[in-house]
């Protein structure tokens, strides 16, 4: 089934049940190509159990999650990928102990007769971050970076791995002003190339300067969406 109606990412009827509990009822709708669209609701609201079902983390109960107009099976975090959509927690998924190159490429790393080739390695880590203008040292170990780099390090892996959607969730809450401020100016070049940002945040004033349109929910339901925060 495919579905035209001027979003790249849509959620249709979107449920979901636990044992005893409804934490989505009826979530219903569209984010733009090239946009960055807000998520917001108090404690309980259902926005990261969306974001759960918008990564492959958690099957939803009813409903579809469409991209590009196309219904997904988003059957897993690998399922998530495939159909281009990255989601990134706010426990970022990465490993201390390895290199930034070697999160950026976990699980695909150039090698041969087994043999990791690591100036292969560094060097397509390094053309990944200054596609969002780093230069972090690739072979550095990710646990010697600050919390700012090392999330900068997760959006280039997600760039790296294909992801056109990208979810965000509560980036900013570790961040200083400086690298708040680093932090849209990367998300405004991701936008002006065509990507679908989902910013979860609580901070309105974050949400009014750099997202395009806002949803709300409340209790698991769709409140209100603003197709525009323009004036």
């Amino acid at each position: 089934m495919k579905v035209v109606d001027g979003s790249y990412l849509r959620f249709s009827g979107i449920g979901k049940s636990f044992p005893g509990v409804r934490a989505l009822d009826g979530i219903d709708f569209g984010v733009r190509e090239g946009s960055i669209h807000a998520l917001i609701g108090e404690n309980g609201a259902g926005k990261s159990t969306l974001l759960k079902i918008l990564g492959g983390i958690h099957p939803p109960s009813e409903g579809s999650v469409y991209v590009d107009g196309a219904a997904q099976r988003l059957a897993g975090v690998g399922a998530a990928l495939r159909s281009g959509i990255a989601v990134i927690h706010q426990e970022l998924q990465l490993v201390s102990e390895l290199s930034v190159a070697e999160n950026l490429y976990l699980g695909h790393l150039p090698a041969r007769l087994g043999l990791v080739r690591r100036r292969q390695l560094y060097a397509a880590a390094r053309a990944q971050l200054e596609r969002i203008g780093e230069t972090i040292d690739p072979s550095v170990k990710l646990g010697r970076l600050s919390i700012a780099q090392r999330q900068m390090v997760e959006i280039a892996k997600a760039l790296a791995q294909g992801a056109k959607v990208l979810a965000l969730d509560e980036p900013t809450s570790s961040l200083s002003d400086r690298e708040v401020q680093r932090l849209f100016e990367i998300l405004e070049e991701l936008k002006a190339r065509g990507h679908v940002i989902l910013y979860v945040s609580h901070r309105l004033e974050e949400v009014f300067r750099v997202c395009d349109a806002v949803t709300v929910l409340r209790d698991g339901r769709l409140v209100r969406s603003f197709d525009s925060l323009a004036g």
